[in-house]
């Protein structure tokens, strides 16, 4: 980086995730040097993989899962965001399982294009999830190898069109989906790829735990947390067999005018939170994602 590239952390913050950790500290270690990547790990029980060498890792204790616990969780990340762009110009935090990339056919380098937050205050990434299409790719996933070569098929789902990349301190809502951010930029060439449904047996694996771990903090009880704690194992295979049946991906030109309209048409202050939110668009057809995305996650 030169003096004259904006300073940019990436931060997220893991707790076992380390399948998804090693694609993001991968694919974003090859923009910036490690000391810019910011790793949360949750518990002091948890020992940073040696593929982390050279990123910042905090360690922090448990907060047991209880009311209030993904908020007061949220608050954190948005106070330790600001904290960062006192030294840092520019800050992308994410969940773990959620990575940006610049689309090539733009021109415009990755980084060139997040450091256009300096000028607007916060970006936000257009995003789709990577759907595991089990009839059209059975086999299980292999870390060594590009994991969209792999999964080539996702979906639109604008409400992972997340503020995240900031160069102004925000307050998020519950998974950082909207912030108090009045302003909607919608880079035209950034996009988020969301990997949840990335694999179905890593996928219920995971919502195996998470259930697990609700159930012995809160028996019988309701938590409140982000979305991607609710629903049983059960529950996400059947979602994941509903975009078999809507018939083969669709091949597109991977703009996705309409639904970035819609999203600036919906643009609005929710008055009960505070926060604005962008027009929301998802939809249960997968899209073929393009060659020149394929080696770039």
């Amino acid at each position: 980086m030169t003096s004259t590239t904006p300073n940019i952390a990436f931060v997220t913050m893991v707790r076992d995730d380390y399948f998804f950790l090693k694609l993001w500290v991968d694919c974003y270690a090859r923009h910036v040097p490690r000391r810019h990547l910011f790793i949360l790990l949750d518990g002091f029980d948890q020992t940073p993989p040696d593929f982390t060498a050279g990123c910042q890792i905090i360690t922090l204790p448990r907060s047991a899962p209880g009311p209030g616990w993904d908020t007061r969780r949220w608050k954190m990340l948005a106070d330790f965001n600001a904290t960062l762009l006192g030294r840092f110009d520019v800050v992308v935090l994410n969940d773990v399982d959620e990575i940006i990339v610049a689309d090539p056919a733009s021109g415009i380098p990755f980084l060139g294009a997040l450091a256009r937050a300096v000028e607007v205050g916060v970006i936000t990434p257009f995003a789709v999830e990577v759907i595991h299409r089990q009839d059209i790719c059975p086999e299980p996933i292999d870390p060594s190898r590009p994991i969209l070569r792999q999964r080539p098929h996702v979906r639109v789902n604008t409400i992972y069109a997340k503020p995240c990349i900031t160069s102004v301190p925000v307050r998020w809502s519950l998974g950082g989906h909207e912030a108090d951010f009045a302003e909607l930029h919608i880079d035209p060439a950034l996009y988020l790829f969301h990997l949840r449904f990335v694999d179905r047996d890593r996928l219920l694996a995971r919502q195996t735990a998470r259930q697990a771990l609700m159930q012995a903090s809160l028996p019988g009880k309701e938590i409140v947390a982000g979305p991607g704690w609710s629903g049983s194992p059960t529950d996400l295979e059947s979602f994941l067999v509903k975009f078999e049946h809507e018939g083969a991906p669709e091949e597109r030109d991977f703009i996705f005018g309409r639904a970035r309209k819609l999203m600036v048409e919906g643009w609005h202050k929710d008055k009960s939170s505070g926060y604005w939110k962008r027009g929301r668009v998802l939809n249960h057809r997968t899209v073929v994602v393009p060659e020149r995305f394929r080696d770039l996650l």
